[in-house]
């Protein structure tokens, strides 16, 4: 006789996806706006439908079995497919938002931002989008002063009251002149730079930060010789010869150009950057919709430096 097929249902399948993206009960039970304890028995009925443990729970955080890595990508599918059919179904009966504000690092407004934004508007027509692009603490007083519905941008000392999701590691990369000397070195070492002029962000971006604190741990202090807060201005003066530039991979254009290289750093270099929103104003249907499109995008263009 044929085992019974688990009676799983979006619920169940939308806690897993949850409590995966998050890393933690407390934050995918606030995000799903039921009860910790409510969140633990849905997990739990999984994992018994399932007979396998999906997680491995630890007092400070929650990371996926072997078996939670395999299943993940089947339920994110399915949850996905889902919301958007559920969408397609009501659109017809309800009338769709018409605004759409997001605040951004301009580091990912820069590309992924706009080719996400596209395939958001094929589906999307009717809705209006206001972007509102800045350095890290813009990012974190746009969220925290609710102008936005959400905020693209740096998880390190992020606002209170604030939920963070859709966490990814970007590495940083060195953009040289095409004719510098150090093209020749497939690596370059934070300490080869100690004398060359560089192209940066301003000291008050969450990005200068990184790279300060980095070449302070291998006794060097870089010359930030031209400060500028765009990045197109920043890759013109790279390729001009001005200097060398420390560049998160989002921001690098897909092709490499003519007039400069790419190089990975060592020791490397990375920041963690994620979605967030204030805990009481949930993400809208169009937020949710925006952000399917633009995950991926964002985890291919990070991938694309490795």
């Amino acid at each position: 006789m044929n085992q019974p097929f688990p009676d799983i249902s979006y619920k169940h399948l939308n806690a897993i996806v949850s409590l995966a993206r998050f890393r933690s009960f407390i934050a995918a039970a606030s995000y799903l706006g039921i009860s910790q304890p409510n969140l633990t028995r849905i997990v739990q009925q999984t994992e018994k439908k399932l007979k396998t443990d999906l997680f491995i729970r630890s007092q400070r955080s929650v990371s996926l079995t072997p078996a939670g890595q395999a299943f993940l990508p089947f339920a994110e599918h399915a949850v996905s497919e889902f919301i958007q059919q559920a969408e397609n179904l009501q659109a017809s009966h309800t009338v769709p938002e018409t605004q759409l504000n997001i605040s951004s690092l301009m580091s990912i407004s820069h590309l992924v931002l706009p080719m996400a934004l596209v395939e958001f508007r094929k589906a999307y027509p009717q809705v209006a989008v206001e972007i509102r692009e800045g350095l890290e603490s813009t990012v974190h007083d746009d969220i925290r002063e609710g102008k936005v519905d959400f905020g693209i941008g740096s998880i390190d000392d992020q606002p209170p009251n604030v939920i963070v999701e859709s966490v990814m590691e970007e590495p940083l990369c060195a953009v040289l002149p095409r004719d510098h000397p150090l093209v020749r070195n497939d690596v370059l070492r934070l300490l080869d730079l100690k004398e060359t002029p560089m192209i940066s962000m301003p000291v008050s971006s969450g990005l200068r930060r990184v790279i300060d604190a980095a070449a302070i741990k291998v006794g060097i202090r870089l010359i930030h010789d031209v400060v500028t807060n765009q990045y197109n201005s920043l890759f013109s003066f790279v390729s001009n010869g001005l200097g060398i530039a420390i560049v998160p991979a989002s921001v690098l254009p897909p092709v490499a150009d003519d007039y400069f290289v790419v190089r990975s750093l060592t020791p490397s270099m990375t920041r963690q950057i994620g979605v967030m929103h204030l805990n009481d104003s949930p993400l809208s249907a169009a937020s949710e919709s925006f952000l399917r499109t633009l995950r991926p995008m964002l985890t291919e263009a990070i991938a694309g430096s490795r």
